[in-house]
């Protein structure tokens, strides 16, 4: 889906200059990738961070090098700092990329590999040298400026790719899933220095990632595909709680998508008979109708559990709980997941923080299900489901 923005979607206010928005740093209108990418749009405000994030990582890297100038584009425009520089030279873009198409020169020191860019520009080599020492010390690499890297870590060789990147002063910079090659505790590092040089420098980034945590670490809006359209564009809390379609439910919410029929609909919530059993309440998105068969979306953490026989007290409203047996537990640290099968063989996943869930039934008992309208959406039926 096309006409989506990628930061900016709303007028600024004429009121007074201290309520108008800044011009976005990147405009990008109606940009076509790939011969079967539908054409995108979005914005990108200065200081501020977009994350791309989709099922097919390879697509975000092609958007990236068509970006920065490495691909052809199929159409539409990039306007970097209010300049039209779809046509020009990588170079002469104001945009680096930090890709593992783009490795640092074996041969070279890390201090060398820094300046190199600079070098390359005819700097002399002073100015330069002097340059990516100032840039090493920000990345925290100084005690290692004088390797190669073949003998630096994972960590230091991406922290030595920013610092190449960051030392020619871009007006952006394009993250291609960095944090992906590192162990947890590395890309969470990694994660707080990025923020901290985006503070630091007034830096603005395209960061494109393939796991959903990386998405939520970097912070501003997030941009959802799925392959290679866009299907959403918003911070992580609206994605959450009001998915444009089940396939960003899906995709960025790891919800579960539960058929049924609508019953009624009122005040934009829908009453759904469920094909699993039972009669919930969910928001309702656009085109929908009585009596049409629709999905319901609810993520594993909003969903309570009750075990046993006991009732939830729902008749008098003539609502009827979701049943079920629990099938499995497990506790994963931060969380513990379960899975209840219904009667008639859908299976529902649900999260529960330790706390909330010190004493787990075993498996086989009976279990009723229950969450808030407010934690649920309907949508009318789709493909592309995961």
């Amino acid at each position: 889906m096309s006409g989506l923005s990628g930061v900016s979607r709303m007028a600024p206010k004429k009121r007074s200059a201290r309520t108008a928005r800044p011009a976005p740093v990147l405009e990008v209108i109606g940009l076509r990738a790939a011969i079967n990418a539908p054409p995108v749009d979005f914005s990108l405000r200065p200081g501020t961070t977009l994350t791309l994030f989709g099922n097919q990582p390879s697509a975000l890297s092609r958007l990236l090098d068509v970006l920065a100038g490495f691909l052809p584009h199929l159409g539409g425009t990039i306007t970097v700092s209010g300049e039209n520089v779809t046509s020009h030279a990588p170079a002469d873009r104001r945009m680096r990329i930090v890709s593992p198409r783009d490795p640092l020169f074996p041969h070279l020191d890390l201090r060398d590999n820094v300046a190199f860019s600079l070098r390359a520009n005819r700097q002399n080599k002073s100015e330069a040298q002097a340059a990516a020492g100032r840039m090493i010390s920000l990345l925290g690499l100084d005690g290692v400026a004088g390797l190669r890297p073949a003998e630096l870590t994972a960590e230091q060789s991406l922290r030595a790719r920013l610092a190449r990147a960051l030392v020619a002063s871009p007006d952006i910079l394009l993250l291609d899933d960095p944090l992906h090659a590192l162990d947890p505790r590395a890309a969470r590092r990694i994660s707080l220095l990025l923020a901290t040089l985006s503070r630091a420098l007034n830096l603005s980034v395209i960061h494109a990632v393939s796991r959903r945590e990386d998405a939520l670490r970097s912070g501003g809006e997030i941009a959802v595909f799925q392959d290679s359209t866009l299907l959403q564009c918003a911070d992580a809390a609206t994605l959450y709680d009001r998915p444009a379609c089940v396939e960003v439910a899906t995709l960025f919410g790891e919800t579960n998508t539960l058929t049924g029929q609508i019953l009624d609909i009122g005040d934009d919530v829908a009453r759904v008979q469920l094909a699993c059993g039972g009669i919930v309440d969910a928001m309702a998105s656009e085109d929908l109708t009585e009596g049409q068969e629709c999905l319901v979306c609810v993520r594993p953490d909003r969903i309570s559990p009750f075990f046993g026989s006991q009732g939830l007290g729902m008749d008098e409203d003539g609502d009827v709980p979701v049943r079920g047996i629990l099938t499995d537990s497990i506790h994963l640290g931060d969380h513990i997941r379960m899975r209840v099968r219904c009667a008639e063989g859908t299976e529902i996943e649900l999260r529960r923080p330790p706390l909330q869930a010190q004493k787990i039934p075993a498996s086989g008992t009976a279990v009723q299900l229950a969450w808030p309208a407010a934690h649920a959406t309907v949508f009318p039926p789709g493909t592309g489901m995961y």
